[in-house]
């Protein structure tokens, strides 16, 4: 069984395809109740984003709570479990993070990959999608890593298999922490006068967290601050405090593949 965690498409597409290499069914993380999910008959695969190189906190909450009979199968039977990562450029430590979240529940992570897309996140300064031409690169690189990655799941590879980057220790150490404390504020969120009350940020948003009112966007308390609200508006009228002034939009393109 696959379970995967997706904002703006990337992390998807590498789920969705995987899972038709692999044969995997696929249970989409927020729409998937930890507490009465079927018990696994063969491999677990996680996939899911880098959030400011660590694990989504959303990802490690549903991990923490499935059942125990879940993992006592998992033992049983031996399954293996594997994680794909799916990230911007790097995800430094987060693999030793993911592997310290499965401690906890006594299981043992039997490989990690890394698979790189388009970067779409544009919450802090400096931060932006990439130029074009980088963009389609990485959308054709990553066919072939994804299939790279089935064939080495295929042959139940051990392995730690990623692009950590620089500074790895001080990326997810240091400044994960700081997102996780203060990289989330929904607050921040609204719409800006160019908003054409469309319902897209409303209807993509995989917390159902976003409330059209009046015919405008209203964003509660569930944030996991994937960015698909900011980079499925049509008229990029979806604005998040003044960081995202004059930053880009992005949405995977499933045409290009």
């Amino acid at each position: 069984m696959l379970f995967y965690f997706s904002g703006t498409g990337n992390s998807r597409f590498v789920a969705t395809t995987l899972s038709n290499f692999l044969g995997l069914g696929l249970h989409f993380i927020p729409e998937t109740d930890p507490h009465t999910v079927e018990y696994p008959d063969q491999r677990v695969l996680f996939v899911f984003p880098v959030y400011s190189w660590g694990v989504p906190p959303l990802v490690e909450s549903f991990i923490k709570n499935l059942p125990e009979g879940f993992w006592m199968i998992v033992k049983e039977k031996n399954l293996s479990v594997d994680c794909v990562m799916v990230c911007g450029d790097e995800v430094a430590l987060a693999p030793e993070m993911f592997r310290k979240i499965l401690t906890k529940v006594s299981i043992d992570l039997n490989s990690v990959w890394s698979v790189i897309m388009p970067n779409n996140y544009v919450l802090l300064p400096g931060f932006d999608v990439d130029p074009k031409d980088v963009e389609n690169s990485k959308l054709v690189s990553c066919k072939r890593r994804i299939l790279e990655i089935a064939e080495g799941l295929n042959r139940g590879d051990r392995r730690i298999d990623v692009s950590r980057g620089k500074m790895p220790g001080i990326k997810t150490k240091l400044v994960y922490p700081l997102f996780k404390k203060w990289g989330i504020f929904p607050k921040k969120w609204h719409y800006t006068s160019s908003c054409i009350g469309c319902g897209k940020c409303a209807q993509i948003c995989p917390m159902k967290n976003i409330e059209m009112k009046e015919g405008h966007p209203y964003w509660n308390d569930c944030c996991c601050s994937c960015l698909a609200c900011y980079h499925i508006c049509p008229v990029h009228a979806v604005a998040y405090g003044k960081e995202t002034r004059k930053k880009g939009q992005y949405f995977f393109p499933l045409r290009k593949i």
